[in-house]
């Protein structure tokens, strides 16, 4: 054995035997705090989650600044501004429509079943086709569908001012009219917007719901439902 063996050989003499005991305890002390703190961030960010579901309100999106002159399926004049103080949800449809329409519909009607027995409630059905939706087509086209409800408007009226109205009020895709032929027979003759609109009493546009979106319609319509009970039970 060399003089640097002989060294390495008395310094490993002269080391304190490893205390295991410690060691596992400072490990265990290290991983606890680990631990306690992981509980305290997820405790703080469930409680915070609790806190803004039960504080939740739907977002004010956009705002119908101006007023929508329209005549509804009796043939009676009426304004989307004697709906104030009144919360209500708005759809772009018409009645030649062979498929989109049809489901938007059904899940309004969803909406009276569950709703339209509140006053301050009502729907909104508003012409994509002015043109060919005259109020007693639209009439007829209630009572076919089984939604002839009082707190259901159906509105008509001048197609220009109405599409205008639809794109810089409640801001929704303008129209566009389908030349394929196959196209006007699976889907009709114009593309428009899909979505419902939430408005509340102040005329704030408070949520938009894709419910005709094949992967996402069902949940988007609880969305609905959800900030629809929020605004009826609030004074917001």
């Amino acid at each position: 054995m060399d003089e640097s063996d002989q060294k390495q050989s008395a310094d490993d003499e002269t080391k304190p035997p490893l205390n295991l005991t410690l060691w596992w305890s400072s490990i265990f002390g290290i991983c606890l705090i680990i631990a306690m703190g992981s509980v305290f961030v997820i405790r703080s960010y469930l409680n915070r989650l609790h806190f803004e579901d039960e504080h939740y309100r739907p977002p004010h999106l956009a705002k119908l600044e101006s007023d929508l002159d329209a005549v509804n399926r009796d043939a009676k004049k009426v304004s989307l501004g004697q709906l104030r103080g009144k919360i209500y949800v708005a759809g772009y449809q018409y009645t030649d429509c062979p498929a989109g329409c049809l489901g938007m519909a059904a899940f309004m009607k969803t909406l009276e079943k569950e709703f339209g027995k509140d006053p301050r409630f009502y729907l909104v059905s508003i012409s994509v086709n002015p043109l060919g939706d005259t109020p007693e087509k639209m009439n007829a086209w209630v009572k076919d569908k089984g939604v002839d409800s009082p707190n259901w408007w159906f509105l008509t009226g001048d197609q220009e001012t109405i599409r205008n109205y639809m794109i810089s009020q409640f801001k929704f895709f303008p129209v566009r009219e389908n030349s394929d032929g196959a196209a006007i027979a699976s889907k009709g003759k114009f593309a428009h917007d899909l979505r419902l609109a939430l408005v509340d009493g102040k005329a704030n546009i408070r949520g938009y719901y894709s419910v005709m979106n094949p992967q996402n319609g069902p949940a988007e319509f609880q969305r609905l439902r959800r900030d629809l009970k929020m605004l009826l039970n609030s004074n917001d």
